[in-house]
């Protein structure tokens, strides 16, 4: 700045502190209150929830009373994040149509331990079997309180801190699935009925199989077999279209039996079963280095049973991407 006589006058620039000072205050300010608000938002979500409508479906309205159970607990505890998930779906089920709307907990929505995912992927591939064999529709409460159960153990696993918590509901969610899969499992004839003629009646069409358990691909194999029905195609076409579009490096393909025939025999047939689903993933593109291929046997039941026991649904072959 030029003074009076020509004379150069430098400014002090205190004032141009003094406005960056309380700009960085004001974003401080600013800052503060954002997260104050963001705080407050959490933990609003149950009173919404606890008003909301009465649900369509008996599967719905018992998936939101368990799911508002959940919620209140984790309230309880001062998990209001989790709170509100649970909230939330409770008032998705409260609006559903379909008793499919509301799914169980997808494992992208939860960040596990990578040593405890395969136990989990296992009982949800049980949880979505027992759902797609009619459990929503026939056993509404036995549904709904396995698949409650379920995600009340994907949330504990995840937080991984409170091991009574997470055996408590890992436990209420294996005797919860165990009910379930015993009112859906197929009905014993009885043998006075088996004895009397019946009228030639047309076969009803097969029910279609589960396809994706997200995440976990099952193919399941008639008795005695390692030959892929259409079902199992179809399966392991979107397999292998998925595959494509991932940045996946492989798939694990694990084969399985039931217990029914001698252990040894078994072994062979699972690798037989592997063997026909490899092949068909490669007609589809997926290349050999690609796939990693275990045999179990009869070892790792999806459905425990007795030895000797048929089980349509430990007759499988598993796929999951890496």
């Amino acid at each position: 700045m030029v003074g009076r006589g020509g004379a150069t006058v430098t400014t002090h620039p205190r004032k141009k502190k003094g406005m960056a000072v309380n700009l960085i205050k004001t974003s401080a300010v600013s800052l503060v209150a954002a997260m104050a608000l963001t705080a407050c938002s959490l933990g609003t979500q149950l009173e919404k929830a606890k008003m909301a409508e009465t649900a369509k479906t008996p599967f719905n309205y018992n998936l939101y009373d368990g799911y508002i159970g959940l919620s209140k607990m984790e309230y309880k505890e001062g998990d209001y994040e989790d709170s509100d998930r649970f909230a939330m779906r409770a008032m998705k089920a409260s609006t559903a149509k379909k008793d499919t709307a509301v799914k169980p907990e997808g494992f992208k929505a939860r960040n596990l331990p990578a040593d405890k995912a395969d136990d989990l992927r296992k009982a949800r591939g049980r949880l979505m079997i027992a759902l797609h064999q009619g459990g929503r529709e026939n056993y509404p409460r036995f549904a709904a309180d396995a698949q409650v159960k379920f995600d009340c153990w994907m949330q504990e696993q995840e937080e991984n801190f409170q091991p009574k918590d997470i055996e408590a509901c890992k436990k209420g969610f294996m005797k919860a699935i165990a009910k379930l899969e015993k009112a859906v499992a197929p009905k014993p004839v009885a043998k006075k009925m088996m004895k009397k003629k019946m009228p030639m009646m047309a076969a009803k069409p097969r029910a279609p199989e589960p396809v994706d358990v997200d995440g976990i691909y099952i193919v399941f194999f008639d008795l005695n077999s390692s030959k892929l029905n259409p079902a199992s195609q179809r399966i392991l076409r979107k397999a292998a279209a998925e595959f494509a579009l991932t940045d996946s490096p492989g798939m694990n393909l694990t084969g399985h039996t039931d217990k029914a025939g001698p252990a040894g025999y078994n072994y062979d047939l699972s690798q037989r079963r592997l063997n026909a689903v490899r092949g068909y993933l490669m007609k589809m593109g997926v290349t050999q280095p690609s796939l990693l291929s275990s045999a179990y046997g009869e070892e790792k039941p999806l459905v425990p049973t007795r030895d000797g026991k048929k089980e349509k649904r430990n007759r499988r072959v598993e796929i999951i991407f890496q």
